[in-house]
């Protein structure tokens, strides 16, 4: 087993590869239509706020693109990979928005935007991935301007990853799967943790489910996800 200092950073390549060989095999969309639903709550939400800047990190393929569109006159759609980013970047063409969306190269660790600087930041299915997510969210509420919230989540023991065949238990409620993608798994007591660790509060926690397509080279089936959504408010 990798030591956890060396999964967040090994990830990149692996996303990256991933992406690449989804648009070999004639998948342009890794993850698959329509968009996660709670999307749109958090689009809804940062719209209210009267937002000028959201930041979608990652934003992988672009599957979320389209409702975050209607947030604020400017979208970042930040992600490791090129790949994920050429993808997203055809996504945001077809669907007429391509003209508001800013592609850029960005680490959640270290984003290297200034303090202040967006009014919103939607971060989903990421924190799972990671082994050090508070160091994540520290930099996001760096970068938030203050009454700017961040939408994020991670997923619960109920979610369909946990008996799914491809993935290996190596820790508790801990997983890789067969690309050797790390997959970590909260109840709301891990998640209080977790951010107690990172110094910050959720201003808002609720379960959401729903239902995905099949993935091409990924879960080839119809599944079912449930997350931890929460929210951070900068006051």
């Amino acid at each position: 087993m990798k030591a956890s200092t060396e999964r967040d950073t090994a990830s990149v390549a692996l996303w990256n590869d991933q992406y690449a060989s989804s648009q070999l095999d004639g998948n342009v969309n890794l993850w698959g239509d329509p968009h996660v639903p709670y999307v749109e709550v958090a689009a809804k939400l940062f719209a209210e706020n009267s937002a000028s800047v959201v930041l979608d990190l990652p934003c992988g393929d672009g599957r979320n693109l389209p409702p975050l569109s209607t947030a604020a006159p400017i979208v970042l759609a930040g992600d490791t990979s090129p790949n994920a980013m050429a993808i997203a970047s055809r996504v945001a063409e077809k669907g007429g928005f391509r003209d508001k969306t800013v592609f850029i190269k960005l680490d959640a660790f270290s984003t290297g935007l200034l303090d202040n600087s967006v009014d919103g930041v939607l971060s989903w299915d990421l924190m799972g991935h990671l082994t050090k997510p508070g160091e994540a969210l520290r930099e996001f509420y760096r970068i938030l301007r203050p009454g700017g919230s961040i939408i994020s989540n991670v997923w619960t023991m109920n979610d369909c990853q946990v008996v799914d065949p491809n993935m290996t238990l190596i820790g508790p409620k801990t997983f890789v799967d067969h690309f050797d993608f790390y997959c970590r798994h909260y109840d709301r007591e891990d998640l209080d943790a977790m951010l107690a660790d990172a110094g910050l509060t959720a201003t808002h926690v609720e379960v959401a489910s729903w239902t995905d397509p099949a993935h091409a080279n990924y879960r080839t089936y119809v599944h079912q996800h449930e997350s931890l959504v929460f929210r951070i408010r900068k006051d």
